[in-house]
């Protein structure tokens, strides 16, 4: 990983090499997704950036193949979680059967996954709401967590 030995000043200007030299190039990484078991998918998008414990992912999925209804939607990490940390993070979720728009944020599951919780319901999406994920379904989302 390449390193920024400068300083920083007020007003000093973060450009891309100043990011690039302390975060280090983005990473390809295959995020898994399951809904009960795995879920067939095509990855449009999916790359991290890690900053020494703290890593940033972005992805975009969309479903090919389906899910099981009532059962909760994960996302994998791309590096294994701090234990008793949140992963967190804005998600977008397009139910293609029912044209139906999910947007909230995500909540670690575990120290390799992480759910999307939408206001005003009680659990991960899949549950509550309850729906399968089917094919044609898209996931975009960017979230970001500690290291383990």
């Amino acid at each position: 990983m390449a390193t920024y030995t400068g300083g920083f000043a007020t007003g000093d200007v973060l450009t891309a090499a100043i990011m690039s030299a302390l975060g280090g190039a983005w990473n390809s990484y295959t995020p898994t997704l399951t809904q009960s078991g795995a879920v067939s998918k095509t990855v449009t998008y999916a790359k991290y950036l890690q900053f020494g414990k703290l890593f940033v992912a972005a992805f975009e999925l969309t479903v090919t193949g389906s899910g099981t209804s009532g059962q909760p939607i994960y996302i994998g990490l791309p590096i294994t979680g701090a234990a008793g940390v949140t992963a967190v993070g804005t998600a977008w979720l397009f139910d293609s059967s029912a044209g139906v728009h999910y947007v909230g944020g995500f909540q670690r599951s575990s120290t390799t996954a992480a759910g999307i919780i939408v206001n005003g319901y009680g659990s991960f999406v899949g549950a509550s709401p309850s729906l399968a994920l089917a094919s044609g379904d898209n996931l975009r989302g960017v979230m970001f967590g500690e290291v383990a």
